[in-house]
């Protein structure tokens, strides 16, 4: 345990922004002894045990720091966390923990394709560019399980659309510790990319938490448990039980922007479903801002969207009381001036 614990602290020590020098400088140090082999898309890849693989691993090299290089580490009791006074944005256990997990695996040979993709948190880039332009690096594969996921109970089983049956993530759950469990709630990893061409695509959470942010923290404790169970795992014993080319877009239905405002009781079933659809699309929002914030900042800017007026419309929905027609949205609020003057 103490070398493999060295080991995480020493893959949180550096900084990994997309296409970084310290990013390649990781991949070179931890992945690179491995065997692996390079695409064009600057993904990393390698089989284990089978010729032709029907499972593919998923992690990815990259993470959300602003800067390259090396930053400081500290650990409380079983997290691994940023020093209170840290100048890094983040930790970058999103996603050194899925690295982790699939170099004990590979070190296990636990067989599968492995594949550390290049460019997820810039757009998923390395597996659009498999997805896209060389697909049948997929052919046979019958499952897609990422090791990406916040928390500590998840097998995902949509990723805002569903990317997984619910007996796949059964089967998972059962080679996994007693509080893993089927979760609908996922967003968006690279795994989803592949939604269209392999049957099941999956998340598994490896234990941070508040991703993306200064104080993102990494379970040790649930990382090595989850490793345990992953060295030891017999992906013959998952179930295939979704079609790729079926209703590949099955979401809760969502009405249309003009359909949520309309008060007639024969509507949508009144305010308290509207408040309900309001958060749920709030989540996916929120989820996209965190992974997406310059991509988000750059749509606003396109949409002529300047920052005094985004914060008066921030301001004034802040202020705002909550019996004040909750069904309204940050967007109604910049398109309505004269609320906005009136605060």
């Amino acid at each position: 345990m103490s070398n493999d614990l060295e080991m995480i602290k020493a893959m949180l020590s550096y900084r990994r922004p997309f296409g970084s020098k310290s990013e390649a400088a990781y991949i070179d140090r931890f992945l690179t002894p491995l065997g692996v082999q390079t695409d064009k898309f600057g993904n990393r890849f390698l089989i284990v045990g089978e010729e032709r693989p029907t499972i593919l691993w998923s992690s990815h090299t990259d993470s959300v720091h602003r800067d390259e290089g090396f930053q400081k580490i500290e650990m409380t009791d079983s997290k691994i966390h940023l020093p209170k006074k840290s100048k890094s944005n983040c930790l970058g256990a999103d996603d050194a923990a899925g690295n982790f997990i699939m170099i004990k695996m590979i070190e296990a040979k636990v067989p599968g394709l492995y594949v550390f993709h290049y460019g997820e948190e810039v757009g998923c880039r390395g597996s659009g560019g498999i997805a896209n332009e060389t697909p049948e690096f997929l052919d046979g594969i019958k499952a897609a399980v990422a090791f990406d996921r916040r928390g500590f109970d998840s097998v995902i089983t949509h990723q805002r659309s569903r990317t997984a049956s619910d007996k796949f993530a059964k089967s998972v759950c059962e080679q996994l510790p007693v509080r893993f469990k089927p979760d609908p709630t996922g967003m968006l990893t690279d795994t989803k990319i592949y939604m269209g061409i392999v049957p099941e695509c999956s998340n598994i959470s490896v234990g941070y938490e508040n991703e993306h942010h200064d104080n993102e923290t990494q379970c040790v404790n649930h990382l090595f448990e989850l490793r345990d169970h992953m060295i030891k795992i017999d992906a013959s014993r998952f179930v295939i039980d979704r079609d790729p080319k079926g209703n590949i877009s099955e979401v809760p239905q969502r009405p249309q922007r003009s359909s949520i405002y309309q008060r007639q009781s024969g509507g949508l079933g009144g305010m308290s479903k509207l408040r309900t659809l309001r958060r749920l699309r709030l989540r996916d929002l929120e989820e996209l801002v965190w992974k997406y914030p310059r991509q988000v900042a750059e749509y606003l800017n396109d949409m002529n969207v300047g920052v005094d007026e985004l914060d008066d419309a921030i301001q004034f929905a802040n202020r705002m009381p909550l019996a004040y027609e909750p069904e309204r949205t940050l967007l109604d609020l910049l398109n309505d001036d004269e609320d906005i003057a009136a605060a």
